[in-house]
């Protein structure tokens, strides 16, 4: 089950206590301070994801591994965190300045479940969770002397999966997860007409289930997190559309985007399904994002 919904935007901010389990000996003078939060793309069909987190590991390219442990096991429900909410994971830390290879999460499976749109509760599996945690292998650098502020952006559109095997129901984490410096990330935000027709459906059919789908600049044909066709390009990220009753208008907002120019363009993201041979989408629009800042594109037939 990899199609999504938005189901609720929040702002979620939780302080994590974390105890600095190695420093290497590294003196004040050549540390730095980093904070550290989680977000979320969600999943349709889906009351509630929750990942219990146990602590976060860093490796140093010089002063080798640091370890956070929290004082208490922190359980997080990711889809609270849309748009641009976010948890916090680490606050306020020192950790040695300069370049590092690998970021970890680590969890707790027994501890992480999902509760389905009917009310079901089931395990949440993750591959090697309790051994290796959720590691992201992309570098990242740490200035000396400043605050560095990162995000790891969970895209349950592209993680989560039900599993039916031995007829036993259950649902796998494999996380795609992105690693995003908040100091040069943006925003973009808008509203879509609840006239718009994607594909022949309306916007507000029950079928429909709209949301944004974001490419990298220049693409002309459209996949899905699903769908793939040749000559196809796969979406980046995605915001869903929320009827806002006082205006009779749909709005959005993705979150922590690096800075460029990207193409959006409106679907029923539940016709993303595995199988499908097409995606239709609405009125592709270029919007270019800048840092700390947020992008206006609304969809107007």
């Amino acid at each position: 089950m990899k199609r999504t919904t938005r189901l609720l935007q929040v702002t979620a901010l939780l302080g994590l206590t974390a105890l600095l389990v190695a420093c290497n000996g590294n003196s004040s003078s050549s540390m730095g301070t980093m904070n550290l939060a989680v977000s979320d793309t969600p999943v349709d069909g889906a009351q509630m994801v929750v990942v219990a987190f146990t602590g976060v590991d860093l490796m140093s390219s010089s002063a080798g591994l640091q370890t956070f442990q929290f004082a208490s096991e922190r359980s997080i429900n990711l889809l609270t965190l849309q748009g641009t909410a976010s948890a916090q994971l680490l606050s306020g830390v020192n950790v040695p300045a300069g370049s590092y290879q690998w970021l970890r999460l680590d969890i707790d499976p027994a501890n992480s479940y999902i509760v389905t749109s009917d009310g079901a509760r089931f395990p949440l599996e993750i591959p090697s969770g309790s051994q290796s945690g959720l590691k992201l292998v992309s570098g990242f650098t740490v200035d000396q002397g400043s605050t560095t502020d990162f995000l790891v952006d969970f895209n349950l559109r592209q993680s989560l999966t039900e599993s039916n095997a031995g007829g036993t129901t259950s649902y796998l984490l494999n996380p795609a997860l992105r690693l995003i410096n908040l100091e040069t990330s943006g925003s973009v935000s808008g509203t879509a007409a609840s006239t718009l027709l994607i594909g022949g459906e309306s916007i507000n059919n029950t079928s429909c289930d709209p949301a944004v789908y974001v490419y990298p600049q220049g693409t002309t044909v459209f996949n899905g997190f699903d769908v793939s066709i040749a000559g196809g390009t796969a979406p980046l990220t995605s915001a869903t559309l929320t009827l806002d009753a006082s205006t009779g208008l749909y709005d959005y907002m993705v979150g922590y985007l690096a800075p460029g120019n990207y193409v959006l363009a409106v679907t029923c993201a539940g016709n993303d399904t595995s199988g499908a041979t097409s995606l239709a989408v609405a009125l592709p629009q270029n919007a270019m994002v800048t840092a700390n800042a947020d992008t206006t594109v609304n969809f107007v037939p």
